[in-house]
């Protein structure tokens, strides 16, 4: 029974005293201003290091993509040399191609020439003359 009448005395006094504790900030001490300045600062320099993090991750990006640009367009120069020359075969060849047809053409008409020639020469007289004693 005395334990009940202790624990009824001294509970309501620890209940007060946690309250009077919690409804009024203890001001800090230097040390935990300090403590709590370094854990700002140290907030502000992770920031600052994540961005200087970013800032050198963008630099090699800048520099991976100009050395990407440099070699696609070399690879585009190389590519537009090789359709020019390839242009240049097909004129060659297109106009290798109509001197074939001129030649045809001239060729066609020399044959039907000498075929005219040639039934002229087979119309006209013989090229030995008649046996007269047939």
């Amino acid at each position: 029974m005395k334990r009940c009448l202790i624990l009824s005395v001294v509970a309501p006094v620890l209940l007060l005293m946690a309250a009077c504790s919690s409804e009024e900030p203890t001001p800090m001490d230097a040390g935990q201003r300090m403590s709590q300045r370094g854990d700002e600062i140290g907030e502000y320099g992770a920031a600052w290091s994540a961005g200087q993090q970013e800032v050198e991750r963008g630099k090699s990006m800048v520099q991976k993509s100009n050395s990407d640009l440099a070699a696609a367009q070399e690879r585009l120069a190389r590519a537009r040399a090789d359709v020019a020359k390839a242009e240049e075969q097909i004129r060659k060849v297109q106009s290798e191609q109509a001197d074939a047809e001129q030649l045809i053409v001239a060729g066609t008409a020399k044959m039907q020439r000498a075929e005219a020639d040639y039934a002229a020469v087979r119309a006209g007289p013989a090229a030995v003359a008649a046996d007269p004693k047939n």
